[in-house]
């Protein structure tokens, strides 16, 4: 195994984990506002996933502004979602919260598979015939676009919380939403607009992904695993702590993929995983709740 190629698999794998942290951070987001765990959040990108093939097809946009034209519909999902779905199991027991969640991905899967079959969908890209060489490393252009798109989409999050009144609003309510709603803080409003958005971002990471990868009627559940996985990992509730774990699995996920095999990699997650929240029941971080 020569350094080259386990550098390489690093550098790759730092990328796919900032793609990873825009997904998850839109999960610890509706977590830390509103105490949902949604196990469909992986399925909801997939839906993301098909309507960048779809809008690509139909106009020939680059799937990166295919996700940016997605976002309004994406958040309309997210709005019906919520409205059916989420608001009244707000406050409800986990079981619940997973029972309810689980049903609903089972029925995007199920639909989509339907509608599209189990055939492979991408988006050709005449950005993956131009990757970049650094020396010996050979960096794919559409990841590294859309490593860039998601940075840029996380930070704005990271602004919206820490520099609007909306965001002070959101912040309030997560820390306790009685307060909050003493304060006259709309907590109920709050938390309808924090899921639609965090639904809407998944378009943008769905448009990050379609450069370079596929999606099939069970790439959802994919995404839902290594998002709870993320979310946990950072410490529940706390968003840098999401994104510093989704780069680390990224990169443990690459490194892996490279001196053993692909097959071997999610194992390396998991044993990753339980080692951390041994040592750091809080979160990478030590600023979340403990699991």
């Amino acid at each position: 195994m020569s350094l080259e190629l386990l550098l390489q698999a690093a550098v790759s794998g730092f990328l796919m984990g900032g793609i990873y942290a825009l997904i998850a951070l839109a999960l610890a987001l509706v977590f830390g506002v509103m105490g949902v765990l949604n196990f469909a959040h992986g399925d909801l990108l997939m839906i993301g996933m098909y309507g960048v093939v779809l809008v690509s097809a139909a106009t020939g946009l680059s799937p990166f502004l295919a996700g940016i034209v997605m976002v309004p519909a994406m958040m309309a999902i997210g709005w019906v979602v919520f409205v059916l779905l989420i608001r009244p199991i707000v406050g409800s027991a986990p079981l619940v919260q997973a029972q309810l969640t689980i049903g609903l991905s089972f029925v995007i899967q199920s639909a989509a598979l339907l509608w599209f079959g189990a055939d492979l969908f991408n988006v050709p890209s005449e950005l993956a015939a131009s990757p970049i060489r650094l020396g010996a490393i050979v960096i794919s252009l559409p990841l590294l676009i859309g490593f860039v798109v998601a940075l840029v989409a996380s930070g704005l999050l990271a602004w919206f919380l820490s520099a609007t009144v909306w965001g002070y609003r959101v912040r309030a309510t997560a820390e306790d939403p009685v307060m909050a709603q003493l304060c006259g803080v709309p907590v109920q409003r709050v938390q309808r607009w924090v899921f639609v958005c965090a639904t809407g971002s998944l378009a943008i990471a769905a448009g990050c992904l379609m450069g370079f990868y596929h999606v099939t009627p069970v790439v959802g559940l994919q995404f839902s695993v290594l998002s709870l996985l993320i979310v946990v990992l950072g410490g529940l509730g706390d968003l840098r702590g999401a994104m510093v774990a989704a780069l680390v699995l990224g990169v443990a996920e690459a490194l892996t993929s490279a001196i053993f095999n692909s097959a071997s990699a999610p194992a390396a997650l998991y044993v990753l995983f339980g080692a951390a929240l041994l040592l750091k029941p809080h979160g990478l971080l030590g600023r979340g709740a403990a699991v």
